[in-house]
């Protein structure tokens, strides 16, 4: 398969990879390590089973030792998991959908095109979502503001554009579970963010087809 870059330009696969491997070789695109009360969850599970394996075999007081043992090991793992919870969701919150303005909302749509042929559906997923926050905010269809979140964006954007509303927040949680919650995406997972992107110019385009015939 061949697509075309600005131009007209022919690209093949193999240079799609190698435009999506510099491309995405950025510092902006590498994602943070885990935070650190997952790893302190994930050790807590190991532990677990490690108490669970002893306590079957040498628990203090015989069955009752045994359960006491594992109602505290329970009871301890449920606090650091609605821990860790809560610290992710407050992570996800205060995340920038866009990190760097330097760029235009061409430059992120090439990107994202290129990584989707090469595959690589996690950044694909990510700078296509950048590309649409600033694409609206190009347009004029919200303020320019530093700081916004993918939620934020699709409130904003679904009040200017009711009908996107739905579509917008599917692909703020897209963005957010792959950027951030370091869930793997698939191509199904890109079409999400798409399908916004190309709601949102239809619905931005008739408007102002609208708007040039009432004139």
């Amino acid at each position: 398969m061949i697509a075309t870059v600005a131009g007209g330009e022919p690209i093949t696969r193999d240079g799609a990879r190698a435009a999506a491997r510099h491309e995405l070789s950025k510092g902006i695109y590498h994602r943070d390590d885990e935070p650190w009360p997952l790893r302190v969850f994930n050790a807590v599970q190991r532990w677990l089973g490690h108490l669970i394996d002893s306590v079957s075999r040498h628990a203090p007081g015989g069955g009752t030792g045994a359960l006491a043992l594992l109602l505290a090991a329970i009871a301890l793992v449920a606090f650091v998991w609605w821990r860790v919870g809560f610290v992710r969701r407050t992570t996800l919150a205060e995340r920038p959908v866009l990190s760097d303005r330097r760029r235009t909302s061409a430059d992120l749509l090439r990107a994202a095109e290129a990584a989707a042929i090469a595959g690589r559906w996690d950044d694909a997923v990510v700078v296509r979502m950048r590309a649409l926050a600033m694409t609206v905010e190009e347009r004029g269809l919200v303020d320019s503001r530093p700081g916004r979140t993918a939620d934020e964006l699709a409130a904003e954007v679904g009040s200017a554009l009711p009908v996107a509303v739905d579509a917008m927040r599917a692909a703020a949680m897209a963005f957010d579970a792959v950027a951030y919650g370091k869930r793997p995406a698939e191509r199904g997972t890109y079409d999400v963010v798409v399908e916004a992107a190309d709601l949102v110019d239809r619905e931005h385009r008739g408007r102002r087809l609208l708007v040039a015939g009432s004139r």
